[in-house]
C-alpha cells in the first residue's frame, strides 16, 4: 500500500510541477530581484517576502520567483501540499517539495520525513537544475543517503514557514532512470504564501 501511495504521490507531484511551469510569474511584493541570477543562484539576499532558500551541495541558493504553498484537495481523502519556488526569468531552475496527506489528514505544523513508515502521508521533492533532460528527485530512491525531511514551523490562513533537508537523486527524464548520483540540500528554509 505504501508503494502505491508513493507512486500516486509521485505522479501527482510531477503533474503539478509540469502543469504549473511558466516563463515568469512573480509574487515579489517589494520589487526586488531577489539576489543574483534573478533570484536563484548563489546569493541568499533579496527583496522578496517569499522564498525557498538554503544550500545545495554546500552552495547557497535563494529562489524568490513563482513562490507558493499550494494546497489541493485531490479527493478520496487525499490533500496535497506543494512548496514551490524558482529562479525566475527564462531560467527553469526551481524546486517543488510535495507532501500528500491521506486518510483525511491535512497540512499542519509538524515534522514529515521520507522514511516515515505510516500511511498518513507521502513526501517527495523535485529539483530542476535548469535542464530539459534531467531533474533530481527526493523520496524516489531507496535507501536514501539523506532522507527528505520537511518541518512545517508555522501555518496561518495565508502563510507557511519551515525548514527542509535531504538528498535529491538524478533522474533521466527520457528514460525515467533514477541513479545513485544526488544533490544534498541542507539548511533549507521556506516562507511561502498559501494559494
Amino acid at each position: 500500500m505504501k508503494i502505491s501511495f508513493r507512486l500516486l504521490s509521485a505522479f501527482v507531484l510531477f503533474a503539478i510541477v509540469f502543469s504549473s511551469c511558466q516563463k515568469e510569474l512573480s509574487f515579489d511584493t517589494t520589487g526586488g530581484s531577489g539576489g543574483g541570477n534573478n533570484g536563484g543562484g548563489g546569493n541568499t539576499g533579496g527583496g522578496s517576502a517569499y522564498y525557498i532558500r538554503g544550500k545545495k551541495d554546500g552552495t547557497a541558493f535563494n529562489f524568490t520567483a513563482n513562490t507558493m504553498a499550494k494546497i489541493t484537495d485531490i479527493g478520496q481523502g487525499i490533500v496535497s501540499l506543494s512548496l514551490i519556488a524558482s529562479a525566475g526569468g527564462s531560467n527553469m531552475e526551481g524546486i517543488n517539495i510535495g507532501i500528500n496527506f491521506a486518510n483525511g489528514k491535512s497540512p499542519a505544523v509538524g515534522t514529515y520525513s521520507e522514511d516515515d513508515s505510516s500511511l498518513d502521508y507521502s513526501i517527495l521533492g523535485v529539483y530542476n537544475p535548469n535542464s530539459t533532460t534531467i531533474v533530481y528527485g527526493a523520496g524516489v530512491f531507496s535507501p536514501s543517503a539523506k532522507p527528505l525531511v520537511v518541518k512545517i514551523l508555522s501555518k496561518t490562513n495565508t502563510e507557511m514557514t519551515g525548514t527542509f533537508e535531504g538528498a535529491f537523486y538524478k533522474t533521466e527524464l527520457s528514460s525515467g532512470t533514477i541513479g545513485p548520483d544526488f544533490i544534498s540540500f541542507t539548511e533549507g528554509e521556506f516562507k511561502l504564501k498559501i494559494q
